[in-house]
């Protein structure tokens, strides 16, 4: 044997030995996630679950690792009792080159039964992509398309495509405000309310975009005590952008929400729009804004509609700002809102 064909077969001998060693390793790895599952349920178990399926298999060699769990049901009996019943086959993936991203696929049927109340639940493609870091959580990204929510009759609500991604931060200082800490990234397509719903601006959302940045450390919860902290040590959210179409109205700006020493937002908005004026009718029709702040409202408009409005979009210039409960259009009060859920109402 000439020495390029020994060179030659001690690479494919290395070859062939690698290959078996990754074909073990990923039928141990599998077997081993198998068992983590099986585990998780029998847990659930004992805590007062019903869970049953058709059976896990293993699947996706040689690429990922893949967990496909067939018409998985769930049930809890009791005070409060819940059930889910899953599509035909449900899919938990892993990739060897990411070990630490969980990807979750479960499009078609589910249906809920808790409280009295039934939701149908469809979709063409539902996926949901979970990181992990060493502090915890830190990625969260869910894509929807062709999906749809029955919750009653008639109360259908579907829309075409969902892609949210939300983001943390867990390696920063606590007096770190350049960096965000946490963000969120929102994308709707033709969201389609209930006809019977007196939804606000009309029953069809073509499209809504928007992206938050938190800066200061993350609250652990809503609560007055975490907000407060938050705020004290300087901590912002930044609305970076929103796009909204809904109805007649067109809306798009950004915008800084902080909260004051008696933690009520302060918010100044920097929006351009059309459709404001049918807007505002809309909105004073369902109740939803009293006929004097309406008026007012138009006549603010009407000052701003005298400025030329962005010569490419054609869009109108709307500055809104949020003073605690009180929504201003310029130096115009346009509504009263609800207290935040975190502020104690007083008697």
């Amino acid at each position: 044997m000439t020495h390029p064909q020994r060179t030659f077969s001690l690479i494919l001998a290395a070859l062939l030995i690698s290959a078996g060693l990754y074909g073990l390793w990923w039928a141990q790895t599998a077997e081993a996630a198998k068992t983590l599952l099986e585990g998780w349920i029998e847990a659930r178990r004992s805590g007062g679950f019903e869970i049953t399926h058709d059976g896990i298999e293993t699947a996706g060699f040689p690429l990922r690792i893949e967990l496909v769990v067939s018409s998985p049901k769930m049930v809890r009996a009791g005070e409060h009792p819940f059930s889910w019943q899953g599509p035909e086959r449900m899919i938990a993936r892993i990739g060897p080159l990411a070990p630490d991203r969980l990807i979750l696929s479960a499009a078609g049927a589910h249906l809920i039964e808790t409280g009295g109340q039934r939701i149908a639940f469809s979709s063409a493609k539902a996926e949901a992509a979970i990181d992990m870091s060493a502090g915890g959580l830190s990625g969260l990204h869910l894509m929807l398309e062709a999906a749809s929510i029955e919750a009653g009759a008639g109360q259908t609500i579907a829309l075409s495509r969902l892609s949210l991604d939300a983001t943390r931060r867990f390696d920063l200082a606590s007096d770190d405000l350049q960096t965000p800490s946490a963000a969120l990234a929102l994308s709707l397509d033709q969201l389609t309310l209930p006809a019977g719903m007196k939804a606000s601006l009309g029953d069809s959302v073509p499209a809504l975009r928007l992206n938050l940045l938190l800066r200061g450390p993350v609250p652990e919860s809503l609560r007055a005590e975490p907000l407060k902290a938050w705020s004290e040590a300087g901590g912002v959210l930044d609305l970076e952008r929103l796009h909204l179409e809904w109805g007649p109205l067109v809306l798009d700006g950004d915008g800084t929400l902080a909260l004051d020493r008696g933690l009520m937002p302060i918010a100044p908005f920097g929006f351009k729009t059309k459709g404001a004026f049918e807007a505002i009718d809309a909105l004073a029709e369902r109740g939803l804004i009293e006929p004097a702040n309406a008026m007012v409202g138009k006549l603010a408009l009407s000052v701003l509609a005298k400025e030329p409005p962005d010569p490419d979009t054609g869009l109108m210039r709307l500055p809104l700002t949020l003073q605690g409960r009180d929504l201003f259009l310029g130096a115009a009060r346009l509504a009263r809102l609800p207290a935040p859920s975190w502020v104690v109402k007083e008697e």
